[in-house]
């Protein structure tokens, strides 16, 4: 009405009532929405003159309306063939459109530790089947190339779907939900027992087999009743093996225990597509955000050719790690290096040494102390922590 009091100057010499402005727009709205999916098709077939690597997929329910939507591009195919299905996050929370359908994208991680798009879906339910259906067209499109690790939430749906279209995948949960969701459902317990949350975290992030997991957790049920007594404590133990860390030391989830990297996409994806619009809209700075995402790539892939940073230490190590790393991982691998002198090595038998910190907590690390295994004569060594694996 504003509007058209300003065109008519003023609201007095409108020839409409409010209501009959609201009833066009909501039809011009009806007709935007029945014809969105149409043009959508239309522009993926756009987008395979121009990509004849481009993939779209889609499924109508009885009435001829798209029920499910799934698209990848080209350089997304094959990147994933090429280096990046070894793990893919996978979060179907974001509601980004007026069918409130929702959006489910597959991110990777490339050699910069930076997530990257590797095709998109929506799905109308969140049912087993649905998933099924947009698994089945992700494996289409990469050439039934599974991912060979996947981390979700904890969805039901999603479980069983992974289990039957993925069943070599490892699958694995997001950590920050499970722990939140803890922090919910037992607050009242962690409240009356000052010690139980630190006693809790250290027997969760500082086992590192589950054999040791199985002994602290008996040890943290045995001091604490409370927590023996409470039936959500007893339902995360039931389902350990899919989200605690230890479970997954020799499997491939980079710098990576939450569908942090979804939810981040997510977070971006907002400064470019506002949830009220249509899918068509959607669809379209889906090309701005890859353009995005591959000019920060070439930004990394210049920084790692060209950008010289001045070593931390004099270790072979160190200078090796910086020829074959890219930078960003390098910086990583520095971060941790630079930890050693938290640690004090003695030899204990054989090819073992045992690290001790010496001092009372080192970050990411805790209070305790590490077997090495050092294998001289073939260059081989390993640590229980298992992050050179």
């Amino acid at each position: 009405m504003g509007v058209m009091s300003e065109f008519y100057g003023t609201e007095l010499l409108v020839p409409y009532t409010s209501k009959t402005i609201t009833n066009y727009c909501a039809t011009l709205k009806t007709e935007t929405k029945e014809g969105d999916m149409a043009q959508v098709l239309n522009y993926f077939n756009e987008q395979k003159e121009k990509d004849h690597d481009f993939y779209c997929r889609y499924k109508l329910d009885a009435e001829d309306i798209v029920e499910n939507l799934f698209w990848v591009d080209g350089a997304a195919r094959r990147a994933y063939a090429e280096a990046y299905h070894d793990c893919v996050s996978f979060d179907a929370t974001y509601l980004t459109n007026k069918y409130n359908m929702p959006f489910a994208p597959f991110i990777g991680i490339n050699r910069h530790s930076q997530s990257l798009m590797l095709g998109c879906g929506f799905v109308r339910q969140e049912l087993a089947t649905s998933y099924d259906w947009l698994f089945e067209s992700f494996l289409i499109a990469m050439n039934g190339l599974a991912p060979d690790n996947i981390i979700t939430d904890q969805d039901g749906a999603m479980k069983v779907s992974i289990e039957r279209m993925f069943p070599t995948s490892v699958h694995r949960n997001c950590r920050w939900h499970i722990m939140q969701k803890a922090q919910l459902k037992c607050g009242p317990v962690l409240g009356r027992n000052p010690g139980l949350a630190e006693d809790f975290n250290e027997c969760i992030d500082f086992s590192f087999s589950p054999e040791e997991f199985e002994a602290k957790w008996a040890l943290f049920m045995a001091k604490w009743p409370d927590a023996a007594a409470h039936s959500h404590f007893h339902a995360l133990y039931q389902n350990k093996a899919t989200w605690v860390p230890c479970y997954f030391k020799h499997w491939f989830f980079p710098f990576v225990q939450s569908t942090q990297r979804s939810e981040g996409f997510n977070a971006i994806l907002k400064r470019y597509v506002n949830p009220n619009k249509y899918v068509l809209n959607f669809v379209k700075q889906y090309v701005k955000l890859q353009v995005h995402i591959l000019v920060r790539e070439g930004g990394n892939d210049y920084r790692t050719d060209f950008l010289e940073l001045e070593p931390w230490s004099p270790f072979p190590i160190e200078e090796h790690v910086d020829k074959f790393y890219t930078k960003d991982i390098y910086l990583r691998f520095r971060h941790e290096f630079e930890l050693i002198g938290r640690y004090n090595v003695s030899p204990f038998g054989g090819n073992f040494y045992k690290l001790e910190p010496n001092r009372s907590f080192c970050a990411k690390y805790g209070s305790r102390t590490y077997l090495v295994t050092a294998n001289k004569n073939e260059g081989l060594y390993s640590c229980e922590c298992s992050k050179m694996d």
